[in-house]
C-alpha cells in the first residue's frame, strides 16, 4: 500500500504492508494519517503538520523525511528576498575583464556560472557557464566582449517573486539562476535553483565549499580564531560546538552589530556567552574580519 502526498508539485510517498499476516507493521498513526488524508483530512496546514510530526514519533516517517515534508511546506511562505544571494555577494565578471581575468575568478570562487556585467551590477549582460571558457583559455588576452555570443540570456525576476512559482519555473524553462531586482529596477541578488533545493533537503556542498567554509574561521592561537564577518551563524555554532542568543541576524557580523548596538570601529570588541568578538577591519556599514577569544569557563560555570 503506497501513499502518495503531493504539495506544491513535489510528490512524497509513504509506503505500507499489503500482507494480512503482518497487520501489525501498520501503527494506529499510520493509518490515521492514511485515513484522514484520503477523507480530505486534515482540514489545514497545521493539522496536518501535526499528523506528520505524529508519524514521525511513531517511527512511520524518519526524521530527514519530516523535514523535507516542512521544508516542502516553507518554499510556498517565502519570497525570493528571503532566501537570494545579495548584490554585496554577488560574484560577477565584468564584460570589458580578460579571459585569464575571468578564469581567474572562477577558479578563486568556484562557481559554475556567473553575471557578467558591464560598469556595475545593475547592468547585467548575461550569464557566463564556466565550462565555456575552456575551449578558448588560451586567448588568454582576449577580453569577455569579444566573445558575447557565449553569454546566455539572463532571466529577471522581482524580490517579491514566490519561491515555490521560482521553482516551477526553474523547473519548466530548465535554467539554474535568475538576477533578482528591486522595485526600482535595481540588481539586488540572485538566486539558483540550489539555493531552493536546500530550503528543502538541507544545505548541498560540493567539495570546493566544504573547503572553502573551513576558510571562514582560521585558528591563530590556542583559544583565538579570525573570522569573516559573513560567516553564518549556523557554521559558526556548528564549528564550535556552542550556541548563541536566538536573534533576527544571519551572520556573525550581524550579531555583533546587534551586541554593540551599532556599526563598529576597528579594535571595539564585545563579549557574547564564551566568546569575545575583536573587530579587525571594517568599514562605515559592513564588519569585514573579527578576532574570536574563547574564554574559559569562570568556576561560577
Amino acid at each position: 500500500m503506497a501513499l502518495i502526498f503531493s504539495h506544491c508539485g513535489v510528490s512524497l510517498i509513504f509506503m505500507g504492508s499489503d500482507n494480512p499476516a503482518t497487520p501489525s507493521f501498520l501503527s494506529k498513526a499510520r493509518e490515521r494519517l492514511m485515513r484522514s488524508i484520503f477523507r480530505g483530512q486534515p482540514s489545514n496546514e497545521k493539522e496536518l503538520a501535526k499528523v506528520i510530526e505524529q508519524a514521525s514519533q511513531d517511527d512511520i516517517i524518519n526524521e530527514d523525511t519530516e523535514d523535507m515534508i516542512r521544508g516542502v511546506f516553507a518554499i510556498t511562505k517565502r519570497r525570493i528576498t528571503d532566501i537570494m544571494i545579495p548584490r554585496s555577494q554577488i560574484v560577477a565578471i565584468d564584460m570589458d575583464c580578460t579571459i585569464a581575468a575571468a578564469i581567474k575568478t572562477i577558479s578563486e570562487s568556484g562557481h559554475s556560472r556567473y553575471p557578467v556585467s558591464l560598469e556595475d551590477k545593475d547592468h547585467i549582460q548575461g550569464i557566463l557557464m564556466a565550462k565555456d571558457l575552456l575551449p578558448i583559455a588560451s586567448e588568454s588576452d582576449k577580453r569577455i566582449a569579444d566573445y558575447q555570443h557565449l553569454l546566455r540570456k539572463p532571466v529577471v525576476v522581482p524580490e517579491s517573486k514566490r519561491v515555490d512559482a521560482m521553482l516551477k519555473d526553474f523547473q519548466k524553462n530548465r535554467f539554474h539562476m535568475a538576477i533578482v531586482i528591486d522595485e526600482y529596477g535595481g540588481v539586488c541578488g540572485l538566486v539558483t535553483i540550489e539555493d531552493i533545493l536546500e530550503l528543502i533537503v538541507g544545505e548541498i556542498n560540493d567539495e570546493y565549499e566544504q573547503e572553502e567554509s573551513s576558510k571562514d574561521i582560521v585558528k591563530t592561537g590556542e583559544n583565538t580564531y579570525t573570522v569573516d564577518g559573513s560567516t553564518s551563524i549556523e557554521d559558526f555554532t556548528q564549528y564550535f560546538h556552542t550556541q548563541l542568543p536566538s536573534i533576527d541576524v544571519d551572520t556573525i557580523a550581524g550579531l555583533v552589530i546587534h551586541s554593540l548596538g551599532h556599526i563598529p570601529h576597528k579594535d571595539e570588541s564585545t563579549t557574547i556567552n564564551e566568546f569575545t568578538f575583536k573587530v579587525l577591519s571594517s568599514n562605515h556599514h559592513q564588519v569585514h574580519q573579527l578576532l574570536v577569544t574563547v574564554n574559559p569557563p569562570t568556576a561560577e560555570s
